[in-house]
């Protein structure tokens, strides 16, 4: 136990120190404050303008067009830099934000801001997706992916407990107009913050959105994990719907908490899920998962149905922080579990899917808490997910537990891999079978990891960490993440042409001889691009002779790469 822990504290503090996390984080934290704030903002306006049934408009006229445009939008991070595109998600969304803040401040007609919402949700469903699709791309391992959505669900909890209250405020003391120019400003900032991390372009090409998004869909669709794992994760969007217009009915309604209520009960579900970071911070390095999703929907839910039966502002405040703690460990478990198991060459698509489903699962809780109301007024309304989510459980304990023992896909690696140009035009299936080879490799500053003259029997990319290339006895280059060495002794079936030492502390993956020639055979793009590095990395000599490399085969029989014989390479 005490082992686990260390090692548990080793990885959060390897995760602080990733100064690209950093940022990631800050700028997650101001998109969720941004989408907090204009979420309850217009909520409230419409509340005033008609009561439950306009509130209950005013979110299905948001998530409709986001809803229909996420797949396509979100594939464009599987096309473009992550971190551009969530530059572009923050500029759509403080746009529209402003022009919404705008109408209402001059006093324009109510259906102006119906009209202008749903541009204010657009811009942010492409930001999740690629904001999945970066963070594997800056991170150093599979154990610092995991602690890295256990950070991003602390910001996003910290953003839920400080934006709603103060949006309560706002909106109790200056009205709706500000709160939503508050949200544009935090949308703003949020772009500012990533702009310096691009990320690594997934997918190189010319940009299909339509495509790609069709693509996506069926991939995920033919995925029995993938569409498991989205399936449990479209019911806790519809609970998180369900929990939205609750909070508005109980506020204002129930309560008489005034316009600030739901903001104020929000904020106590943030405040839960802020808690819950004890709770997740031990999922780092556990290889499953289900139970901890099982368990946060099942707490979430139950203390709903809780509250139905004190419906007192104490308890609703206390019995609400429950609901946090129980959607906070879903949110992780549910993030990590679905990165696990997405196929590599569409992640960021998947996640737009997601997002898309996140919408019409909102959509689908607030016409329940509608329809419930309606039928047995908010009491109906706050036992009915717990009701839903026994049956959901029962339906989907034994899938989650086949998808927790096979979701194992090398998010981290494949990402790495995919900054090397000698696998950035693998498709996604062999760069993933790549990936899978990979053997981590510590090099603490000072070691020599390869030296001039020995045999080559290994390729190596730069996780982290910063090393010299020497070649008789002259530094000629100096590598970082995303850079890979080693080609060179493999491609030509030379002994080592250079020196490389760590600098500094380094993380490296290490590709052997055998399955890294393996793949140059298998791809004559990887072959031709390998070539063109490894002769550039000579430095201008001739490229020493020798066949095209050809792999390996059992009992010595000569193998053939593209139709031209060629000797057998040892491994």
């Amino acid at each position: 136990m005490r082992e686990r822990t260390s090692a548990r504290r080793a990885v959060f503090s390897s995760a602080f120190t990733n100064g690209a996390l950093r940022r990631i984080a800050v700028s997650y934290g101001c998109f969720i404050g941004a989408e907090w704030a204009v979420w309850l903002a217009l909520l409230v306006f419409a509340y005033e303008h008609g009561g439950t049934s306009a509130s209950a408009l005013m979110a299905l006229v948001q998530l409709v067009p986001s809803a229909l445009l996420g797949p396509v939008l979100g594939a464009l991070a599987d096309h473009r830099r992550p971190g551009r595109v969530l530059v572009l998600g923050a500029a759509v969304q403080a746009a529209s934000m402003a022009a919404v803040a705008t109408a209402m401040a001059l006093g324009a007609p109510t259906a102006v801001a119906f009209a202008l919402a749903p541009a204010t949700c657009v811009g942010v469903s492409m930001t999740r997706p690629a904001q999945a699709a970066l963070l594997p791309s800056v991170v150093r391992s599979a154990n610092e992916l995991t602690a890295s959505n256990v950070l991003t669900s602390w910001v996003e909890q910290a953003g839920k407990l400080a934006v709603p209250a103060l949006t309560g405020v706002l909106l109790a003391t200056s009205g709706p107009a500000l709160a939503v120019a508050v949200a544009a400003a935090l949308a703003a900032a949020a772009g500012a913050a990533v702009w310096a991390v691009p990320g690594v372009a997934a997918e190189a090409g010319p940009l299909d959105l339509g495509a790609t998004a069709r693509t996506n869909l069926a991939t995920a669709w033919r995925d029995p994990s993938t569409r498991v794992v989205l399936g449990v994760d479209l019911f806790y969007q519809s609970f998180a719907g369900m929990l939205d217009l609750v909070a508005v009915v109980l506020g204002v309604g129930v309560l008489g908490l005034g316009h600030g209520g739901p903001g104020y009960l929000t904020a106590a579900v943030a405040a839960g899920g802020l808690a819950s970071g004890v709770l997740t911070a031990r999922m780092v390095g556990r290889p499953r998962l289900t139970a901890s999703l099982v368990l946060g929907i099942a707490g979430a839910t139950a203390a709903l149905a809780v509250l139905a039966a004190v419906p007192r502002t104490a308890a609703a405040f206390a019995l609400m922080a429950v609901v946090g703690v129980g959607t906070g460990v879903f949110e992780v478990a549910g993030r990590t579990l679905l990165q696990r198991a997405a196929p590599a060459d569409a992640l960021a698509g998947v996640f737009a899917l997601r997002e898309s489903l996140m919408d019409v699962g909102l959509g689908i809780g607030i016409v329940v808490v509608q329809v419930a109301v309606a039928v047995g007024g908010y009491r109906c309304a706050l036992v009915v997910p717990a009701a839903l989510a026994v049956v959901l459980v029962a339906l989907a304990w034994r899938p989650l537990r086949l998808v927790d023992g096979r979701a194992r896909v090398p998010q981290v690696e494949v990402r790495l891999l995919r900054a090397i140009p000698i696998f950035g035009s693998l498709p996604g299936p062999s760069l993933e079978g790549v990936a899978r080879r990979l053997v981590p490799v510590a090099a603490p500053a000072g070691t020599v990891v390869v030296r001039e003259g020995d045999a080559g029997d290994r390729y190596y990319a730069v996780a982290d960490g910063t090393l010299t290339v020497r070649r008789d006895g002259r530094q000629v280059a100096t590598l970082g993440r995303g850079d890979g060495f080693g080609e060179i002794a493999l491609v030509h079936d030379v002994p080592r042409v250079a020196t490389v030492t760590a600098v500094s502390d380094c993380q490296l993956y290490g590709l052997d001889k055998a399955p890294f020639l393996l793949v140059l055979t298998g791809h004559p793009g990887a072959r031709h691009t390998a070539r063109e590095v490894a002769d550039r990395h000579l430095g201008g000599r001739a490229a020493p002779p020798g066949p095209d490399p050809a792999p390996p085969r059992a009992g010595g029989a000569p193998g053939r790469d593209d139709g031209g014989p060629g000797p057998v390479r040892p491994g």
